[in-house]
């Protein structure tokens, strides 16, 4: 073997053991390792994709190719390393075409950093070993093509190998089902619809390749053969059915309350004894969950708003399609009904762009953000602000219910703040409160752990808020005509996921999916809203069970929500595509299945695969193409 092929070989062998070892290690830190087909296949694509890497640096002389070498491993650590962090928040992994909030992302850099773990150190260690043996002259960059047989056999070895790496994704379905649609590993490796399920069967590096080229990636259809299938897609759905709970609450005021990062666990006797009262005397909804999505409060404000599902392949969905019709916002609704619509926030248009999407896009009458309530500035266009003073939720209520507590009939939304993260000790409403949690270890004879201290801190801001807001409509005689309903818009995700186990109650213990049940609680005077509610619902499902409650003009075909009471099946959906119910629940980082109903067999929860799959697909191309602009323009 000549010198040139023998340092081209332990280059390539540099490429592909990083590589492979990369995927091995991130596969056992985020997702599950298993010695299957799935990590057999993502090693045959580091073993053709280190092919590639080397057909193109022997283009180049020894030092050039020295740069190149580095700049390619300092890239690989790059895209392990941060997608590590990534899904620890998120649940999911980035997306190259979601690329665009970096003024947002820069007001976190904090906690980007305090989001390193002891065991990341493992991504460093292949760099290490390289400098190393690059140091003591082991490696040598001497790999430049002396001849056209080289390239010809490293394209063939490519091409062969990639076409034994694309033979193992199956492209039939291995389960007999009645679904008229189903999806297959091809389609997943073509369209990505779910990124969990790409990075685990394809591993992460051919998952971001395939990110990359959906960049390019061209509609097969016209925009009219698209809106014909939509056409076709929601002529049948189910439509609604008729419930002891419709019309229970026509002509009542609503104000609807998204509390950040509102838990199960904050609401507790001594400290949140308003959220503790109406949780025990009202409506709770036991079984609600709140889907955490790539924009977290925004794109749960999104579904709340309009029961469609956010696009994750843009970088924020309430800004990519603020110029679509949405005819079944909530306020659009409310107002056909002779509602005035107010809508209320006590931060900024920093992070979200709050005001245009609430006034023009979801068209309430009034939008007051702390700005107009005169709490807090918005910044000048482009700052980058990293230590964020969160503001009071009582003060955000002081100054916000005196705007419609004299109307005859309104509908209110409301976006708390107090309770957002870092829960630390420069948390300023969190400090403001200190002494109460304090006394309250000792009453109990515990210690709180620091986040979860400064957690509950932060809460009882928000249950004075509650409190106020009742206060004020008994003191107006509108207690007996408004309904309150409280959710949370995620879970607490700045607390470490074993803290919030090892304190809340509720939660199963180490259930990924179940840390997204948080409150929902509807306060009614009426009799038939005043027990527990077992029924599985989530943010995507607030529209039509406002809808069916307050016997609004919904086409209930044409959203992604599905009433909480009506009679039919409940699935709570998730971003990365798992879903849970009482009768069955789906992991799919796991790719298990729990079925806690005997009449359900396996055969039906891959038929509900498919329609999910299907309505995410749909809820797409709805955004896409603005199916409901014509509608309006008629």
């Amino acid at each position: 073997m000549s010198k040139n092929s023998k340092n081209s070989l332990i280059i390539y062998g540099i490429f592909s053991l990083t590589l492979i070892y990369y995927e091995v290690i991130f596969k056992a830190r985020v997702l599950v390792l298993h010695f299957d087909i799935a990590l057999f296949r993502a090693v045959l694509f580091a073993l053709t994709y280190s092919v590639i890497v080397l057909f193109v640096i022997k283009f180049f002389k020894a030092k050039t190719v020295v740069y190149i070498f580095y700049s390619i491993f300092g890239i690989a650590l790059f895209i392990y390393f941060n997608q590590e962090i990534y899904e620890s928040w998120f649940g999911g992994f980035f997306s190259v075409s979601a690329m665009g909030a970096g003024k947002e992302g820069l007001a976190f850099i904090g906690d980007y950093f305090e989001s390193f773990r002891l065991g990341q150190i493992f991504y460093f260690i292949p760099l290490a070993i390289i400098i190393t043996a690059h140091k003591l002259g082991w490696i040598n960059f001497e790999i430049e093509y002396n001849g056209l047989k080289q390239p010809l056999v490293l394209i063939l070895v490519f091409v062969g190998g990639m076409s034994i790496s694309l033979s193992t994704i199956s492209q039939e379905v291995n389960i007999e089902t009645e679904s008229e649609i189903v999806y297959t590993e091809h389609d997943l490796y073509i369209y990505l619809f779910s990124s969990q399920s790409a990075v685990n069967k394809f591993g992460l590096l051919t998952y971001t390749y395939r990110d990359i080229m959906n960049i390019f990636l061209k509609d097969p259809l016209t925009e009219n053969e698209y809106e014909v299938l939509l056409e076709n897609y929601f002529d049948n759905r189910p439509d609604h059915s008729i419930n002891t709970y419709q019309n229970l609450l026509e002509d009542k005021n609503l104000i609807l309350i998204m509390a950040e990062s509102l838990d199960t666990f904050a609401i507790n006797e001594e400290l949140t004894p308003n959220l503790w009262f109406l949780k025990n005397n009202y409506a709770y909804f036991e079984n609600y969950y709140s889907p955490l999505h790539y924009r977290s409060t925004a794109d749960t404000e999104f579904m709340v708003q309009t029961s469609i599902f956010p696009d994750k392949n843009v970088t924020l969905t309430m800004e990519e399609y603020m110029d679509n019709t949405f005819p079944y916002t909530l306020p659009k609704m409310f107002k056909q009904e002779g509602y005035s619509t107010y809508s209320f926030h006590n931060y900024t248009d920093y992070f979200y762009p709050r005001t245009d999407f609430h006034l023009n896009t979801l068209g309430y009458d009034a939008y007051y953000g702390s700005e107009e309530l005169g709490m807090l500035d918005n910044p000048p266009e482009g700052a980058i602000i990293n230590n964020h003073q969160w503001q009071s939720d009582l003060e955000l209520m002081e100054k916000a219910v005196p705007y419609f507590i004299n109307d005859s009939k309104f509908f209110v939304n409301m976006l708390t703040v107090s309770g957002h993260f870092r829960y630390n000790d420069k948390h300023n409403i969190a400090l403001s409160h200190e002494q109460t949690v304090l006394d309250y270890e000792a009453d109990m004879g515990i210690e709180l752990d620091d986040q979860i201290f400064w957690y509950l801190a932060a809460n009882i801001e928000l249950d004075l808020a509650i409190g106020h807001l009742m206060d004020e409509l008994v003191a107006a005689n509108k207690m007996d005509d408004t309904v309150i309903m409280i959710f949370g818009d995620h879970y607490a995700y700045g607390i470490k996921e074993d803290s919030i186990w090892e304190y809340d109650t509720i939660k199963d213990d180490y259930d990924e999916l179940d840390l997204h049940n948080v409150p929902m609680i509807l306060v009614s005077d009426h009799y038939l809203l005043d027990e527990p509610v077992e029924n599985y619902m989530s943010s995507i499902d607030i529209i039509p069970t406002v809808a069916n409650l307050f016997g609004l003009q919904l086409d209930y075909q044409k959203v992604f929500g599905m009433d909480a009471f009506s009679n039919d099946e409940h699935i709570v959906r998730f971003a990365d595509m798992s879903y849970v119910s009482k009768d069955f629940k789906y992991d799919n980082l796991t790719e298990e299945y729990e079925i806690y109903n005997e009449s359900i067999v396996p055969e039906y929860l891959i038929q509900v695969n498919f329609k999910i799959l299907n309505d995410y697909k749909y809820n797409l191309l709805l955004l896409e193409y603005d199916y409901f602009k014509e509608d309006e323009e008629e």
